[in-house]
């Protein structure tokens, strides 16, 4: 079997006859790992884990809410709040991720329900208009017109040919872009409003039925319960509010940034397989259990594109099964610490800068 590297990854057009050759080989090994690791159980539902991991969530969130109604009126103390929200609400979202890849229960009824409870009624961002732009991003990864995180970047460039091709403010943008990242941690600060604005439109826009009433209701309920402490806590609730979902944002954005960003990306028409394109664009972030924590097993990223129904807690044992997979195969397993991702993620918008003449 031809082994693929970066250097064949770096021409669009050489990569797509390159893993053409290859894809349907791919494809047969990829089924002898799944069958390795269904034998090894790790594809089996974990109540336990999840029962109390859901548990110490919502007591973490609970938690985070009740203090500005018992800590001193203060902005310190108004402050500590406010990023422990943030950071909570993030928790209890990766609780709706896994719920949305059907990780958590055997029935599907189920784990929508949990979803629906943990995103709709908990955060205020649409269920099923995470599930249906994460859906894509899982089918389409760092393909730079199908993932929607990338094509719905905006204003970072992820490829050289996106960089080139852009005019105006745009391309100046895009030539900057390292210089300039900081304004993607001004869009992390609003990506929060970003979600639910485009969780209504997608509910009146998309849905349909009891999935539309219901998403409804939940985004409604979710909004009063949002602003009813102002009752109490008068406009200082509002700030500490705004401030905690800001937090959020730039806490998933750190999460998030490390899973693809700086990693080759695939023309539309690129001939890959399903493991080809899931190991190649993804990056693992350091396996201890503080960062399993931090990152809520997604710096596992690997093992969880391939595997997305996985349990959480099983992604680490998979981790020692597909690293090794990987390297006799010829595929590239990338994993580093957070702060070198964060490096790579900069030196790469650095390099497809330098491409705008």
């Amino acid at each position: 079997m031809t082994p693929v590297s970066f250097v064949e990854r770096s021409t669009p057009t050489v990569a797509a006859r390159t893993f053409s050759e290859t894809a349907r080989d791919f494809d047969a090994e990829y089924a002898n790992l799944r069958h390795t690791i269904n034998a090894a159980g790790l594809l089996e539902r974990a109540y336990s884990y999840y029962c109390a991991r859901i548990l110490l969530t919502y007591a973490m969130f609970g938690l985070a809410l009740a203090l500005p109604f018992v800590l001193p009126a203060t902005f310190g103390w108004s402050l500590c709040a406010a990023l422990l929200i943030g950071f909570t609400s993030v928790q209890v979202s990766m609780v709706g991720h896994d719920a949305g890849h059907l990780a958590v229960f055997k029935s599907a009824r189920a784990n929508f329900a949990l979803g629906l409870m943990s995103m709709s009624l908990s955060l205020g961002v649409g269920f099923w208009y995470w599930c249906d732009r994460h859906n894509k991003h899982h089918a389409h990864t760092n393909d730079v017109e199908g993932d929607p995180d990338l094509a719905g970047s905006g204003l970072l460039a992820f490829s050289e040919a996106e960089a080139a091709a852009r005019r105006g403010w745009r391309r100046t943008i895009a030539k900057h872009q390292a210089k300039l990242s900081i304004l993607f941690v001004i869009f992390l600060l609003i990506i929060v409003f970003a979600f639910r604005v485009e969780s209504w439109l997608f509910a009146f826009r998309r849905l349909r039925g009891s999935r539309r009433v219901t998403e409804l209701a939940l985004l409604i309920l979710n909004l009063a319960l949002s602003l009813a402490p102002v009752a109490v806590l008068g406009w200082r609730w509002l700030w500490i509010f705004i401030a905690g979902q800001m937090v959020g944002g730039v806490y998933f954005g750190l999460i998030v940034a490390t899973n693809h960003k700086g990693m080759p990306v695939w023309a539309k028409d690129a001939q890959l397989s399903f493991l080809q394109r899931q190991v190649l664009s993804s990056r693992n972030v350091t396996s201890n259990p503080f960062w399993d924590f931090i990152f809520g097993g997604l710096n596992y990223q690997i093992e969880h594109h391939l595997f997305p129904t996985m349990p959480r807690v099983n992604l680490r044992r998979a981790r020692e099964r597909v690293k090794p997979f990987c390297r006799a195969h010829g595929l590239d397993y990338e994993e580093v610490d957070p702060l070198t991702s964060y490096r790579r993620v900069y030196v790469e918008l650095r390099r497809i800068g330098r491409a705008v003449a």
